[in-house]
């Protein structure tokens, strides 16, 4: 019966998705279906969800992956990776740290779906691509940060968190240095840098009303 009732939810979610024409809004629905599905701690897919850009269509398979690790030394940690067709997403988490924790999760599943979203679109709509001019290393995490395709969608993603939030993106970003600092080489020095061009990119796209309003 709990499978049935399951199945029933995502399929008429995935109605809805199917006829969804702003991603924004389809981002909502996958975040909100994800939250649900991690409470009921039920690992799902969804093939096919279909969005529109102006005479552009995208299409692209949902996959999401739950796993419970009692010892887990975080509350939890979301990772996601997404190409032109797919969208994997896992959640790790301690089961103790919950429901303490799910504020916190929310803003971060909303902004791990708005990130992965702009990959998504950039790799399908030819209005959205972007291309680096230079080479830089997958595995320097600073210079990954800064690449061309990395700063439309982790300002993306946080602006999404600081609404989620009720903060500044200022704020969020610093929210997010905190819990990825011992991933850069020279966290101080490289996090200014970084800060920087994410915030000057996010006033002139809020300048050009091509991003949503923030605080």
């Amino acid at each position: 019966m709990k499978q049935q009732i399951i199945e029933s939810i995502i399929s008429k979610i995935k109605k809805r998705l199917v006829t969804e024409r702003k991603s924004d809004e389809l981002s909502l629905k996958i975040s909100r279906l994800i939250i649900q599905q991690f409470k009921n701690k039920e690992n799902f897919e969804i093939e096919g969800i279909e969005f529109e850009r102006g005479d552009d269509y995208a299409s692209f398979d949902l996959y999401c992956r739950f796993i419970e690790e009692k010892d887990y030394n975080e509350p939890f940690s979301v990772s996601a990776e997404a190409d032109m067709a797919t969208l994997e997403i896992e959640i790790t988490y301690n089961p103790d740290a919950f429901p303490k924790n799910m504020q916190d999760l929310v803003a971060e599943v909303k902004e791990t779906i708005e990130h992965e979203l702009e990959h998504i679109e950039q790799q399908n709509f030819e209005d959205m691509e972007v291309y680096d001019d230079f080479e830089y290393n997958d595995d320097d995490f600073f210079e990954y940060t800064i690449s061309k395709k990395e700063i439309p969608a982790f300002v993306r993603g946080l602006i999404k968190r600081a609404k989620t939030k009720k903060i500044t993106l200022s704020k969020a970003m610093d929210e997010w240095f905190k819990e990825n600092r011992r991933q850069f080489d020279d966290p101080d020095n490289e996090w200014s840098i970084v800060k920087g061009v994410w915030m000057d990119y996010a006033n002139t796209m809020r300048s050009q009303e091509k991003i949503k309003k923030f605080k």
